[in-house]
């Protein structure tokens, strides 16, 4: 790869590019935006620049340099990812090979996760040593957000006092979660959404997807390009159809089949992945909304099933009620994100309230003390 290759995020390669250029680079760079967007793809590439031996601050992707960073090898520039308590080998086996096939791809665990201290504290005394190989060392922190609280204050001191010929790159789909001290000593850089049409070629030309479902994927995936590989993958596809099969079950207004639907969910999958379907609820609304507007299914974005969202959209009949609907799933959603909350009372929260909504009737919701309405 190198900076052309990273897909759309005009500003940052600008931004780093003259950086490099003036000799002017920042000790330590905070990346934020969506995941899968191209802040892993874009740290990589940097690392490259930084330390090409053929080009001055510019990527030949040719060079030994080059070629070990892109491996994820380079004794000079080192990873560190959020991981389950008891980290194994085989995990970060396979971090590196996801990441080596496509630097876009999310890769996932199946327990929580975090940064945890003794890893930022190894990262500490490799940044005091002189550098093997390369002409400067870069660390590359992904899903800063996850770490562990002393892992926060630890790395507080380095970014005080960073180390000479090292550059710290950290990235973040969270920025309200990170320290404000962290925040403070870093210099920022905003990442956006990938436009459909390039994620649609790039699923193409690397996935051989077809292109109706290249199509189809690029919108859902709402521009990440690393929720669209998903997708192309199987998951996510899986996922999109059990929001789908819950937003049906909520409306047949049977209660016991709304219990059964949920424990059949939380049996499985696991607390990210059901936080992933309140997203695809948000976009099926959306489209169930645009069904009453206007009859043209070339502007939803789930338009392979328009016939279903048809059938949906006229059991509310009304386009308020779906703005409720879609402010009530909005609002749960934040509630799971960033609460410990019981996701088996947030799904029938939901699921009650939908049905309410289908019947005219008023709702009301408060998920942490378990009020339904």
């Amino acid at each position: 790869m190198s900076f052309a290759d990273v897909l759309n995020q005009e500003v940052p390669k600008k931004i780093l590019d003259g950086a490099l250029r003036k000799d002017r680079l920042a000790s330590t760079y905070l990346f934020c935006g969506e995941v899968g967007i191209g802040k892993w793809a874009l740290a990589l590439e940097l690392a490259k620049a930084i330390n090409c031996q053929s080009n001055e601050n510019q990527v030949c992707d040719d060079c030994l340099s080059c070629r070990k960073i892109d491996k994820l090898i380079h004794p000079d520039v080192k990873m560190i990812f959020p991981v389950p308590s008891v980290k194994t080998p085989e995990e970060t086996e396979r971090f590196r090979k996801e990441k080596i096939k496509d630097p876009y791809a999310i890769v996932k665990f199946e327990k929580n996760v975090n940064i945890p201290v003794d890893q930022i504290r190894q990262m500490q005394k490799e940044l005091d040593l002189k550098p093997f190989e390369a002409k400067r060392k870069v660390v590359i922190i992904t899903e800063v957000e996850n770490m562990h609280p002393a892992s926060a204050n630890s790395l507080l001191k380095t970014l005080e006092e960073p180390p000479p010929d090292s550059h710290l790159i950290l990235t973040t789909t969270d920025i309200n979660r990170l320290l404000p001290t962290v925040v403070s000593r870093c210099q920022q850089i905003r990442f956006g959404k990938i436009p459909s049409s390039l994620i649609e070629k790039r699923l193409k030309q690397n996935y051989r997807v077809p292109e109706k479902k290249a199509s189809l994927y690029a919108k859902i995936s709402n521009g990440s390009l690393g929720k669209a590989i998903e997708l192309v993958q199987g998951e996510k596809e899986n996922i999109r159809q059990d929001a789908m099969g819950l937003i049906k079950t909520a409306l047949e207004e049977k209660t016991v089949e709304i219990i059964e639907r949920i424990d059949e969910l939380q049996n499985k999958w696991d607390r990210n992945s059901i936080l992933e379907m309140f997203e695809f609820l948000i976009s099926l609304f959306r489209d169930i909304y645009l069904t009453l507007e206007t009859s043209c299914s070339q502007k939803l974005i789930n338009h392979d099933i328009a016939s279903e969202l048809v059938k949906l959209s006229e059991k509310f009949k009304r386009q308020n009620k779906i703005e409720e609907a879609l402010k009530a799933i909005d609002q749960i959603r934040m509630e799971c994100k960033t609460r410990n909350v019981n996701l088996k009372l947030a799904l029938l929260t939901l699921c009650f309230q939908l049905r309410d909504l289908s019947q005219n009737k008023p709702i009301y919701y408060n998920v942490r003390s378990g009020s339904i309405g």
